[in-house]
């Protein structure tokens, strides 16, 4: 079984960074499934939206079947890779989920995929700078005896790829939704403040203006980042990295 040539990765990285639509992506993602000898790929990142909704973005080829069922069951309450992707770090080949004793509350998510074709397969959790998760999984409609070695294979070659996937996917999704939350110097100083527990009035001396001020640039940023009152602000200019520490 042959290992993929560098240059092929090489060529592949290039061509992503180079990827202006998801379409571009996806065809990357075609292109790097069918270099690892599998069928299936799937490109998925949860992003905070805030403290109780979230994002999720989905690049995939997977059998429609399989992903209207799962969609319908709500299964990601249940998937062990989902699980193991939001607290790992490491690339995780799914024969060990198989060996896990079932626990009779949830869905065994492994072995309802092998039913919709999804056999065997493997994974690699990702997670972003804004506090989001994900994973790129990679898989084939049979067992896969070589599995091992697939996985082996992917293990010396993804992780090469998936900084330039990780910084493409997130500058085609910035220019896709036109982010407007981009706060003036200004508002991102009275929300620092603000973090820190002080009051209005404590703002304005700190930053040498008016407590009218302050509040004009407070209710700039919540209409921006489509908060409701200061509190969801921070929240969601913290989740977002429309704001960060230090800045």
């Amino acid at each position: 079984m042959n290992t993929i040539n560098l240059n092929v990765t090489l060529e592949l990285i290039n061509n992503i960074r180079q990827s202006q639509t998801n379409k571009n992506i996806s065809s990357c993602l075609e292109e790097l499934t069918r270099t690892l000898n599998c069928e299936y790929y799937l490109f998925a990142i949860i992003n905070p939206k805030s403290m109780l909704k979230s994002d999720i973005k989905i690049l995939d080829n997977y059998p429609l079947y399989w992903r209207n069922y799962y969609d319908e069951a709500n299964l990601i309450k249940d998937d062990p890779i989902v699980d193991y992707s939001a607290s790992h770090h490491s690339p995780i080949n799914w024969s060990i989920f198989e060996k896990k004793t079932k626990i009779d509350s949830k869905v065994n998510v492994i072995e309802e995929a092998k039913v919709s074709g999804l056999c065997s397969g493997f994974s690699f959790p990702i997670h972003t700078k804004n506090g989001g998760f994900g994973m790129i999984s990679f898989a084939n409609s049979e067992k896969d005896k070589h599995i091992d070695k697939l996985f082996f294979n992917a293990c010396m070659n993804v992780p090469l790829i998936l900084p330039e996937l990780l910084d493409s996917n997130q500058r085609i999704t910035e220019e896709t939704q036109k982010i407007n939350a981009s706060l003036t110097k200004r508002e991102k100083e009275c929300l620092i403040w603000s973090c820190e527990g002080k009051s209005t009035w404590e703002i304005s001396k700190i930053l040498g203006c008016s407590e009218r001020t302050v509040t004009f640039h407070l209710a700039n940023s919540q209409v921006k980042l489509g908060a409701n009152n200061r509190c969801q602000s921070i929240s969601k200019a913290i989740l977002t990295r429309a704001m960060s520490p230090l800045y």
